[in-house]
C-alpha cells in the first residue's frame, strides 16, 4: 500500500488544476464528484491509509486509571504520532468544507441544477444535506478561507471565518488572515486553540482604524489579541492570587460549530470587566435553581481556594529546588485552569 502523505493531500484539495483550463463538461463533472462524495470503497480505504499512521494498538501500553506517571520515552512518542493523525485528519475534514465551497460556487454559476431542482437552494439540500443559508455562507466565506489556508498553512473552520469575515468587511482581507494567524499563535502558546469566540473577542477590541503598514498592523492586531485573550498587558484584571503572570487563557467554543454557521449572523458579544464586589457577601437563597446553584458551590470553592493559596504558598514552594519541575508545571496548571474560569464568566451573558 501507498504511502499516505498529508501534505500532499492537503495541497491537492486546493489545486486549481482543470477547473480553470479544462472543458466546461468535465469541470461539471469533477464538481458533481466531488460534492456527491467518493464511493464508501475509497471513503473507507482513505481512512485506512491515513490509520497507518499510528502506532500498533498492541504496542501502546495499558496504565491504570488511578496511575499519573510522567509519560515514558515511548509513550510520549506514541501520543505525539498519533496527535499528528488526528491533527491531519481534523485538517482534512475543515479543508473538505471548503471544497464543497468551492464546488457549489460553480454549480451556482453554471446554474447545473436548473433541469433537475427547483432552485439552487434546493440543490445545495439534496447535495450536502444542509440549508440553503450553509452553503450561501460557505460560499461568501470561501475566498477568505483557502487565502487563510494559503497563507497560514492553517485550514479555518467555518464558525471561524464566519468570525473573520467581519474583520475582512470593515479592514480588508490582509487584517483577517492576519488576525486568523495571530489569535492562531497566541492560543498555541496557551495550550489551546482558536474559537469563533475568541476571534470575535479580539475583532470587537480592534481601533476604528488600522495602520496602513503590514508590520505595523500586525503589531496592532497581536497587542489586541494579547489582552482579550488574557496574556501579558491585559485589560482585564487577573485573579487575585496570581498577579505577575496571565500566560494561559480559554475562550470556549460553541458546543456546535456547524450549527452555528447555518444560523443567521447576529450580533457580538463583548466582555466586560471583573467586578470588585466582595463575594463573600452572595448569601444562598432558600431556592435556587440548579444552574445558579452550580455557580454559587463554584464561587465558594473558589472564595476558599483564593485565601489559601496566598503568595506565601508559592513561594514556599517554589524554594525546593528538587521540587522545581513539579512547582513549574502544577503552577501553570493553575494559572490554566483559573484563567479559563475567569473567562467563561467574562464571556458569560449578562443580566
Amino acid at each position: 500500500m501507498a504511502t499516505y502523505d498529508a501534505s500532499d493531500a492537503l495541497d491537492d484539495l486546493f489545486g486549481n488544476d482543470d477547473y480553470a483550463t479544462g472543458a466546461g463538461a468535465a469541470v461539471a463533472t469533477r464538481t458533481e464528484a466531488i460534492l456527491d462524495g467518493p464511493s464508501p470503497a475509497d471513503s473507507i480505504e482513505a481512512v485506512l491509509r491515513l490509520a497507518e499512521g499510528l502506532p500498533n494498538l498492541d504496542d501502546v501500553r495499558a496504565v491504570d486509571d488511578n496511575d499519573n506517571s510522567e509519560l515514558t520515552q515511548t509513550e510520549q512518542q506514541q501520543k505525539e504520532q498519533t496527535e499528528g493523525v488526528i491533527s491531519t485528519a481534523l485538517a482534512a475534514g475543515d479543508a473538505a468544507v471548503w471544497v464543497i465551497a468551492q464546488g457549489l460556487e460553480r454549480a451556482a454559476k453554471g446554474r447545473w441544477w436548473r433541469r433537475t431542482h427547483a432552485s439552487l437552494g434546493a440543490y445545495v439540500e439534496a447535495k450536502i444535506g444542509r440549508s440553503a443559508v450553509y452553503g450561501r455562507q460557505l460560499r461568501k466565506n470561501a475566498p477568505l478561507a483557502l487565502e487563510t489556508a494559503h497563507r497560514t498553512g492553517t485550514v479555518p473552520k467555518p464558525s471561524h471565518v464566519k468570525a473573520t469575515i467581519k474583520t475582512e468587511e470593515k479592514y480588508g482581507r490582509d487584517a483577517a488572515v492576519t488576525l486568523y494567524e495571530v489569535v492562531r499563535d497566541v492560543s498555541a502558546e496557551l495550550g489551546e486553540r482558536p474559537t469563533a469566540d475568541s476571534l470575535m473577542a479580539v475583532h470587537t477590541r480592534l481601533p476604528d482604524q488600522l495602520p496602513d503598514l503590514p508590520e505595523q498592523q500586525r503589531a496592532v492586531i497581536e497587542q489586541t489579541t494579547r489582552r482579550a485573550l488574557g496574556v501579558g498587558d491585559a485589560s482585564i484584571e487577573a485573579p487575585s492570587f496570581e498577579s505577575e503572570s496571565n500566560k494561559s487563557a480559554s475562550i470556549e467554543a460553541p458546543a456546535n460549530e456547524d450549527e452555528d454557521a447555518e444560523k443567521p449572523t447576529g450580533g457580538t458579544e463583548t466582555a466586560g470587566t471583573a467586578d470588585g464586589s466582595n463575594d463573600d457577601d452572595i448569601e444562598d437563597a432558600e431556592i435556587v435553581p440548579e444552574h445558579l446553584a452550580t455557580l454559587k458551590d463554584a464561587l465558594k470553592t473558589l472564595n476558599a481556594l483564593n485565601k489559601t493559596v496566598t503568595k506565601d504558598v508559592f513561594a514556599q514552594a517554589a524554594a525546593d529546588p528538587a521540587e522545581a519541575a513539579e512547582y513549574a508545571r502544577v503552577r501553570e496548571a493553575i494559572i490554566k485552569k483559573a484563567t479559563a474560569i475567569r473567562n467563561k464568566a467574562l464571556h458569560a451573558p449578562k443580566p
